[in-house]
Parts: structure tokens; C-alpha cells; sequence
């Protein structure tokens, strides 16, 4: 199991079970298009096998490495989080 930390002292506990969502902006072609995300990766479609290494804690990183924000599920009303908050990444 791994612990994210956010720079405001919370936390996930996050596996390669967990199902995570990356997100990335998607860029914007002229200034009339709108601003919208684009999901990079869904637990769902490899059940976790990109994220399966053999320290936990490197997949998941590189995971967070790779897209500007991430959800636990892909639902309208999950919380998006930006990698940017996020302090530390440690075994628990």
C-alpha cells in the first residue's frame, strides 16, 4: 500500500487495486475552443496491470508522473486531484 500525501497534510492510501484515473488537459487549438480534461488512463481498462511493479511504489508514482491530475473513479461527481498538491509518496 502506498500513501499519498497532499501539501495540506491529507492523504490517500492508494494500491495498484485502487482504481485510478489520469487526466491531462487537453490543449486548447485557438482561442475559441473550450478548456477541457482528457482521461490518459483508466484502472478499469488494464485492471491495474500498468501499475503492477515490483515495488508498488514505483508504479504508482510514475502513474502520478504522467498526468497533470487523477480521480479514483471516473463517476461525475469524483474528486479530481492535481499532482501538483501532492507532498510525498511513501510505503505504508
Amino acid at each position: 500500500m502506498v500513501r499519498i500525501t497532499f501539501l495540506d497534510g491529507t492523504f490517500l492510501d492508494v494500491s495498484s487495486e485502487t482504481h485510478l484515473i489520469g487526466i491531462n488537459n487537453y490543449p486548447r487549438k485557438n482561442n475559441d475552443d473550450s478548456f477541457y480534461l482528457t482521461q490518459g488512463y483508466n484502472w478499469a481498462i488494464d485492471k491495474g496491470l500498468s501499475l503492477s511493479t515490483v515495488d508498488e511504489r514505483l508504479g504508482i508514482t510514475g502513474f502520478l508522473l504522467s498526468f497533470d491530475c487523477f480521480a479514483l473513479s471516473d463517476s461525475d461527481n469524483e474528486t479530481i486531484y492535481m499532482r501538483s498538491a501532492i507532498k510525498s509518496i511513501s510505503v505504508i
